[in-house]
């Protein structure tokens, strides 16, 4: 009864946290640099195999979304894309971070490859944000620097007290690349 007391008294302190923080270099990189492509409307779907419990443990994620209402100066063709993306790393429901590589296919046939870092943390009411940082390795915007954030509100939160844990969420997600 104390362990579920002490695990209930943390998750309700992590809920308490007002704000993500954005990486330096992120925003270093906004400041001095020109957005290449904007997309401010997007869906993901994501699922964790295990499922994500309080406890660390090692979990393969993928994710597949759309992307819309882009906007981009140098390819103004460019109105929405689909994404996946695949991450094995040490996640709990409560945070994680690791590497990971996602691959956009753009509405105009062309594709951008992103490897970068991938950040998950827990916000209020059992939220999920995934913060993605990376670089175009391959592909149209080659050598973007690029930011997507992902906000996945929990819909199960109680399956993080369970052995087998959460195992998918669904949102919100938006995309920047810039040059």
């Amino acid at each position: 009864m104390r362990l579920r007391s002490l695990i209930v008294a943390a998750v309700g302190g992590l809920f308490g946290a007002a704000l993500l923080p954005v990486p330096a270099s992120a925003s270093e990189a906004s400041a001095a640099s020109v957005v290449d492509v904007n997309c401010s409307l997007g869906t993901q779907v994501g699922t964790y195999s295990p499922g994500m419990t309080l406890l660390p443990r090692q979990i393969d994620f993928r994710a597949t979304g759309t992307l819309g209402g882009c906007v981009s100066p140098s390819h103004p063709e460019i109105t929405g894309a689909t994404f996946t993306a695949l991450v094995s790393g040490t996640f709990s429901c409560l945070a994680g971070s690791t590497t990971n590589t996602s691959t956009y296919h753009w509405n105009t046939g062309d594709s951008s490859t992103v490897e970068g870092g991938f950040e998950v943390n827990l916000k209020p009411g059992g939220t999920t944000v995934l913060v993605l940082t990376g670089t175009v390795v391959d592909g149209l915007f080659q050598g973007a620097t690029v930011v997507q954030t992902k906000v996945l509100p929990a819909t199960d939160l109680a399956a993080c007290l369970t052995p087998q844990g959460l195992t998918s969420v669904s949102g919100t997600a938006t995309f920047t690349a810039l040059l």
